[in-house]
Protein backbone atom coordinates (compact mmCIF):
# COMPACT_ATOMS: atom_id res chain seq x y z
CA UNK A 1 0.00 0.00 0.00
CA UNK A 2 2.97 2.21 0.55
CA UNK A 3 3.15 1.75 -3.01
CA UNK A 4 -0.35 3.59 -3.84
CA UNK A 5 0.37 6.35 -1.17
CA UNK A 6 4.17 7.18 -3.25
CA UNK A 7 2.52 7.16 -6.69
CA UNK A 8 -0.18 9.57 -5.14
CA UNK A 9 1.95 11.52 -3.29
CA UNK A 10 3.87 12.20 -6.71
CA UNK A 11 0.61 12.84 -8.50
CA UNK A 12 -0.01 15.60 -5.80
CA UNK A 13 2.71 17.08 -6.28
CA UNK A 14 2.47 17.68 -9.65
CA UNK A 15 -1.07 18.68 -9.84
CA UNK A 16 -0.09 21.43 -6.81
CA UNK A 17 2.70 22.62 -9.46
CA UNK A 18 0.02 22.76 -12.28
CA UNK A 19 -2.29 24.50 -10.04
CA UNK A 20 0.44 27.04 -9.36
CA UNK A 21 2.28 27.40 -12.86
CA UNK A 22 -1.88 27.93 -14.22
CA UNK A 23 -2.55 30.25 -11.08
CA UNK A 24 1.08 32.57 -12.38
CA UNK A 25 0.33 31.97 -16.26
CA UNK A 26 -3.64 33.74 -15.88
CA UNK A 27 -1.14 36.51 -13.88
CA UNK A 28 1.09 36.70 -16.98
CA UNK A 29 -1.92 36.99 -19.31
CA UNK A 30 -3.39 39.60 -17.58
CA UNK A 31 -0.10 41.97 -17.17
CA UNK A 32 0.26 41.03 -20.89
CA UNK A 33 -2.98 42.30 -22.37
CA UNK A 34 -3.01 45.10 -20.06
CA UNK A 35 0.68 46.23 -21.25
CA UNK A 36 -0.84 45.56 -25.27
CA UNK A 37 -3.86 47.10 -24.80
CA UNK A 38 -1.81 50.27 -23.14
CA UNK A 39 0.18 50.21 -26.31
CA UNK A 40 -2.91 49.87 -28.61
CA UNK A 41 -3.90 53.09 -27.04
CA UNK A 42 -0.96 54.65 -27.13
CA UNK A 43 -0.83 54.18 -30.69
CA UNK A 44 -4.64 54.98 -31.27
CA UNK A 45 -4.06 58.32 -29.80
CA UNK A 46 -0.69 58.75 -31.81
CA UNK A 47 -2.07 58.14 -35.09
CA UNK A 48 -4.95 60.66 -34.10
CA UNK A 49 -2.56 63.40 -33.37
CA UNK A 50 -0.66 62.68 -37.20
CA UNK A 51 -3.89 63.36 -38.46
CA UNK A 52 -4.64 66.53 -36.43
CA UNK A 53 -1.11 67.62 -37.71
CA UNK A 54 -1.43 66.83 -41.32
CA UNK A 55 -5.34 68.71 -40.75
CA UNK A 56 -3.49 72.34 -38.92
CA UNK A 57 -1.00 72.01 -41.42
CA UNK A 58 -3.09 72.16 -44.47
CA UNK A 59 -5.17 74.87 -42.70
CA UNK A 60 -1.87 76.96 -42.55
CA UNK A 61 -1.25 76.28 -45.69
CA UNK A 62 -4.33 77.68 -46.85
CA UNK A 63 -3.93 80.48 -44.46
CA UNK A 64 -0.98 81.41 -46.17
CA UNK A 65 -2.19 80.75 -49.66
CA UNK A 66 -5.21 83.18 -49.08
CA UNK A 67 -2.67 85.96 -47.80
CA UNK A 68 -0.98 86.17 -51.05
CA UNK A 69 -3.34 86.38 -52.78
CA UNK A 70 -4.73 89.61 -50.50
CA UNK A 71 -1.96 91.22 -51.87
CA UNK A 72 -3.06 90.54 -55.19
CA UNK A 73 -6.80 91.50 -54.78
CA UNK A 74 -5.59 94.86 -52.74
CA UNK A 75 -3.93 95.92 -55.73
CA UNK A 76 -6.95 95.91 -57.87
CA UNK A 77 -9.59 97.14 -55.26
CA UNK A 78 -11.19 100.31 -55.93
CA UNK A 79 -14.26 100.67 -53.06
CA UNK A 80 -13.28 101.33 -48.99
CA UNK A 81 -15.61 98.77 -48.38
CA UNK A 82 -14.01 96.02 -50.61
CA UNK A 83 -10.88 97.06 -49.19
CA UNK A 84 -11.87 96.94 -45.44
CA UNK A 85 -13.45 93.18 -46.01
CA UNK A 86 -10.20 92.33 -47.61
CA UNK A 87 -8.40 93.61 -44.54
CA UNK A 88 -10.61 91.69 -41.91
CA UNK A 89 -9.60 89.00 -44.25
CA UNK A 90 -6.28 89.38 -43.63
CA UNK A 91 -6.23 90.09 -40.10
CA UNK A 92 -8.64 86.68 -39.85
CA UNK A 93 -6.16 84.63 -42.05
CA UNK A 94 -3.19 85.47 -39.56
CA UNK A 95 -5.08 84.86 -36.54
CA UNK A 96 -5.80 81.67 -38.37
CA UNK A 97 -1.62 80.61 -38.68
CA UNK A 98 -0.91 82.06 -35.49
CA UNK A 99 -3.07 80.10 -33.83
CA UNK A 100 -2.51 77.26 -35.71
CA UNK A 101 1.49 77.45 -35.51
CA UNK A 102 0.51 77.53 -31.74
CA UNK A 103 -1.65 74.75 -32.02
CA UNK A 104 0.82 72.91 -34.30
CA UNK A 105 3.90 73.09 -32.00
CA UNK A 106 1.15 71.35 -29.02
CA UNK A 107 0.44 68.61 -31.27
CA UNK A 108 4.23 68.15 -32.14
CA UNK A 109 4.86 67.94 -28.69
CA UNK A 110 2.09 65.52 -27.79
CA UNK A 111 3.10 63.01 -31.03
CA UNK A 112 6.78 62.93 -29.47
CA UNK A 113 6.05 62.23 -26.10
CA UNK A 114 3.48 59.64 -27.46
CA UNK A 115 6.07 58.45 -29.48
CA UNK A 116 8.71 58.11 -26.25
CA UNK A 117 6.09 56.31 -24.48
CA UNK A 118 5.67 53.59 -27.82
CA UNK A 119 9.23 53.24 -27.96
CA UNK A 120 10.51 53.17 -24.69
CA UNK A 121 13.03 50.60 -23.68
CA UNK A 122 12.00 49.67 -20.19
CA UNK A 123 8.34 49.35 -21.32
CA UNK A 124 9.65 46.84 -24.06
CA UNK A 125 12.36 44.81 -22.16
CA UNK A 126 9.23 44.46 -19.72
CA UNK A 127 6.57 43.27 -22.00
CA UNK A 128 9.72 40.81 -23.24
CA UNK A 129 10.43 39.33 -20.12
CA UNK A 130 6.97 38.63 -19.15
CA UNK A 131 6.29 36.85 -22.63
CA UNK A 132 9.79 34.73 -21.96
CA UNK A 133 8.25 33.66 -18.31
CA UNK A 134 5.02 32.44 -19.93
CA UNK A 135 6.39 30.40 -22.88
CA UNK A 136 9.28 29.44 -20.13
CA UNK A 137 6.07 28.13 -17.70
CA UNK A 138 3.71 26.95 -20.48
CA UNK A 139 6.33 24.40 -21.75
CA UNK A 140 6.90 23.44 -18.36
CA UNK A 141 3.53 23.17 -17.87
CA UNK A 142 3.24 20.68 -20.41
CA UNK A 143 6.21 18.62 -19.66
CA UNK A 144 4.74 18.15 -16.02
CA UNK A 145 1.40 17.44 -17.10
CA UNK A 146 2.52 14.37 -19.25
CA UNK A 147 4.80 13.51 -16.51
CA UNK A 148 1.26 13.41 -14.63
CA UNK A 149 -0.32 11.30 -16.99
CA UNK A 150 2.42 8.73 -16.85
CA UNK A 151 2.73 8.44 -12.92
CA UNK A 152 -1.60 8.07 -13.08
CA UNK A 153 -1.24 5.56 -15.70
CA UNK A 154 1.40 4.11 -13.37
CA UNK A 155 -0.81 4.11 -10.60
CA UNK A 156 -3.27 2.28 -12.52
CA UNK A 157 -1.01 -0.53 -13.47
CA UNK A 158 -0.17 -0.62 -9.57
CA UNK A 159 -3.85 -1.03 -8.96
CA UNK A 160 -4.32 -4.05 -11.61
CA UNK A 161 -1.16 -5.51 -10.27
CA UNK A 162 -2.17 -5.61 -6.29
CA UNK A 163 -5.90 -6.74 -6.89
CA UNK A 164 -9.18 -4.65 -6.05
CA UNK A 165 -8.86 -5.90 -1.87
CA UNK A 166 -5.37 -3.87 -1.62
CA UNK A 167 -6.45 -0.81 -3.24
CA UNK A 168 -9.57 -0.50 -1.37
CA UNK A 169 -8.35 -0.80 1.81
CA UNK A 170 -6.01 1.52 1.04
CA UNK A 171 -8.70 3.57 0.58
CA UNK A 172 -10.53 2.90 3.37
CA UNK A 173 -7.17 4.24 5.76
CA UNK A 174 -7.36 7.13 3.91
CA UNK A 175 -11.22 7.77 4.56
CA UNK A 176 -10.59 7.01 8.34
CA UNK A 177 -6.79 8.87 8.81
CA UNK A 178 -7.29 11.17 6.13
CA UNK A 179 -3.67 11.50 3.10
CA UNK A 180 -1.27 10.12 3.76
CA UNK A 181 -2.13 7.25 5.53
CA UNK A 182 1.52 6.00 5.96
CA UNK A 183 3.81 7.98 8.10
CA UNK A 184 7.37 7.50 8.94
CA UNK A 185 7.91 6.80 13.00
CA UNK A 186 11.09 8.76 13.19
CA UNK A 187 13.04 7.93 16.26
CA UNK A 188 9.87 6.73 18.04
CA UNK A 189 7.73 9.04 17.29
CA UNK A 190 5.04 9.70 14.85
CA UNK A 191 5.87 12.24 11.92
CA UNK A 192 2.51 13.44 11.79
CA UNK A 193 1.45 14.96 15.03
CA UNK A 194 4.94 14.02 17.31
CA UNK A 195 3.24 11.32 19.55
CA UNK A 196 5.88 9.05 21.23
CA UNK A 197 4.89 5.50 21.03
CA UNK A 198 4.50 3.60 24.29
CA UNK A 199 7.58 0.53 24.53
CA UNK A 200 5.27 -2.34 23.53
CA UNK A 201 4.08 -0.33 20.34
CA UNK A 202 7.16 0.81 19.53
CA UNK A 203 8.26 -2.62 19.81
CA UNK A 204 5.80 -3.87 17.49
CA UNK A 205 6.92 -1.64 15.14
CA UNK A 206 10.36 -2.83 15.12
CA UNK A 207 9.77 -6.37 14.57
CA UNK A 208 7.64 -5.24 11.31
CA UNK A 209 4.15 -5.53 12.82
CA UNK A 210 1.51 -3.00 11.66
CA UNK A 211 0.92 -0.26 14.13
CA UNK A 212 -1.14 2.67 13.84
CA UNK A 213 -0.58 5.81 15.76
CA UNK A 214 -2.73 6.27 19.06
CA UNK A 215 -3.07 9.83 18.68
CA UNK A 216 -4.16 10.41 14.93
CA UNK A 217 -4.48 7.04 13.65
CA UNK A 218 -1.91 7.03 11.13
CA UNK A 219 -0.21 4.21 9.78
CA UNK A 220 3.61 3.96 11.12
CA UNK A 221 6.48 2.75 9.34
CA UNK A 222 10.38 2.97 9.62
Amino acid sequence: MLLFQEQEEEIIKRERFIERVSQRLKELEASINQMLEEQATIICELNNVIDQIREEELKIRSCKENLRKFEERAKVVKKAEEYKALLREKAKNEDCIIKGEKRLKELKDLRRKLESQLHNSSRRQKLRRLEEEKAELLKEKREVEQDLDRHKADLESLKRNLGEQVFEEYERLKREVGFPPFVKADMGACSNCGTKLPTLLYSKLTRGEKVRCPTCGKVLYQ
